[in-house]
């Protein structure tokens, strides 16, 4: 079924064709005003740059005091990123139409994209006087006031919209990203609660109630919600989906299944659900079931690289080393900046014994997210079991800087040394890990489990624990 944009789109795309062929005629011939602007906004749309800017110029030739273009080239400028232009273009046109709310407006949207927001709110006040009942500026102003730290503030101007606005998805959607831009979770769910308490059939307050608190790792509501969004659409996708996440976060898997299947939509958003349906499988010990549904995802979407690296696990797990590797680099060349990737195949070949690409793996996932110790520590162990101990010693020294609060860090470093008969050195660290975490004292046995035998280093254990 075609929406009205796509009627008017349709209707817009004959038009600027008819124009188009027009200025190619080279006739002289006459537009109307606010034909002309739709024509611009079209292009705008769509990224037609070249094409906005010759009806702009199009528009000045016929028009040469009209403000409505001068605005649509400044409009042009934002949409090339070209900020500062688009800003001395409006101040410019503001000393000669100072009471120009629109001009007011998207000068206040140049100053809040380069971030200088005092003068951003300046100008969004200046075009509320102007226009005290827009919503789009109630909105600019809520977020510049978040951005700014004033969340009471911006919270008064999201509560200034009329009684009577009747607030539609689009709408919706443009007020709940605010708040997921600055992690106001519970002023969202409140404003949701407000839109419901007017129209409790509000799909998109209840879709967007379930969000909020899947966002919050609040699933049963989270469910709760999306159910009322079924009740009220029943055959919706994204209600389905949003319910399907929810139960796969709680471990249902065979009912988020059930409800990843009812969201299908034959389109390519359908290659995402194929592959959560898949990760369901594999938690629920089915791999057959998982390979089948990440190889239709791959068929919808054959650049979904979280499908290309499920089967790579899958084949891991059966120990079929050459599959495992193929999709796993399959994965990676698509999405090079993921560390899961290159760790999953970093312990594919610490199995085969290549240190060379293991290391290489390890030291990219580590690189990509040197916060996390987890990636450095499984980096030592490997070249630990490698028997590169020395250079698993070294690598948690030059990296202990970074993570000098974890007490598996100096454990580690412990453990090692004793195991290369550096006591000395492991007498140290094992000091400073007990000093951190004296509780924790049995990852030393873990991976030196020969030092539970040594006095000294008992002893040196009972200081601290008893």
């Amino acid at each position: 079924m075609m929406e009205n944009d796509d009627f008017l789109n349709e209707g817009m795309e004959e038009r600027a064709r008819y124009f188009e062929q027009m200025l190619e005629s080279g006739d002289t011939f006459f537009y109307d005003n606010d034909e002309l602007g739709q024509l611009i906004d079209y292009y705008l749309d769509f990224e037609q740059i070249q094409k906005a800017t010759v009806a702009i110029e199009f528009g000045e030739s016929l028009y040469p005091f009209e403000t409505n273009f001068k605005i649509k080239k400044a409009e042009v400028y934002i949409a090339q990123r070209n900020i500062n232009g688009g800003i001395k273009l409006l101040e410019k046109y503001r000393t000669i139409e100072p009471n120009n709310g629109e001009i007011a407006k998207l000068l206040g949207d140049c100053y809040a994209l380069s971030l200088q927001y005092k003068r951003a709110l300046e100008c969004y006040l200046f075009a509320l006087n102007q226009d005290s009942g827009n919503d789009e500026l109630l909105i600019r102003l809520a977020r510049i006031n978040f951005a700014l730290g004033n969340n009471n503030k911006a919270m008064s101007y999201l509560n200034a919209f009329p009684k009577d606005f009747s607030y539609d998805e689009v709408s919706i959607h443009e007020l709940i990203r605010l708040f997921l831009d600055y992690n106001q979770y519970n002023d969202a769910i409140q404003f949701l609660k407000k839109v419901i308490n007017e129209n409790p059939y509000n799909y998109g307050a209840w879709y967007f109630t379930g969000l909020i608190n899947q966002k919050q790792d609040k699933n049963e509501e989270g469910i709760d919600a999306y159910e009322f969004c079924i009740a009220i659409e029943e055959h919706n996708t994204m209600g389905h989906l949003g319910k399907g996440n929810c139960l796969m976060e709680l471990d249902r898997f065979e009912e988020a299944i059930e409800s990843f299947k009812l969201s299908l939509d034959n389109d390519e958003s359908d290659a995402e659900v194929y592959c959560n349906v898949a990760e369901c499988y594999e938690n629920l010990k089915d791999d057959n079931a998982a390979k089948y549904y990440y190889l239709k995802s791959i068929k919808i979407n054959p650049n979904i690289s979280d499908a290309y690296f499920g089967l790579g696990t899958v084949y891991k797990r059966s120990l079929q080393w050459k599959e495992a590797e193929r999709y796993l680099l399959k994965s990676i060349d698509i999405d090079q900046y993921e560390s899961l990737y290159h760790i999953e195949l970093a312990e594919v070949y610490l199995i085969q014994e290549n240190s060379t690409r293991c290391y290489k793996h390890y030291q990219q996932a580590y690189e990509i997210d040197s916060d996390t110790t987890e990636i450095l520590l499984d980096f030592a162990h490997a070249k630990f079991e490698m028997g590169d101990i020395e250079e698993s010693v070294q690598l948690l020294l030059e990296n202990l800087e970074n993570h000098d609060e974890d007490h598996r860090m100096y454990y580690r470093i412990a453990s090692y040394s004793f195991t290369l008969g550096h006591f000395e050195k492991g007498y140290n660290f094992l000091h400073a890990a007990l000093g951190i975490n004296p509780k924790a004292h049995i990852l030393l046995f873990e991976f030196s489990p020969f030092t539970e035998n040594i006095e000294n280093i008992t002893n040196i254990i009972d200081l601290y624990t008893n």
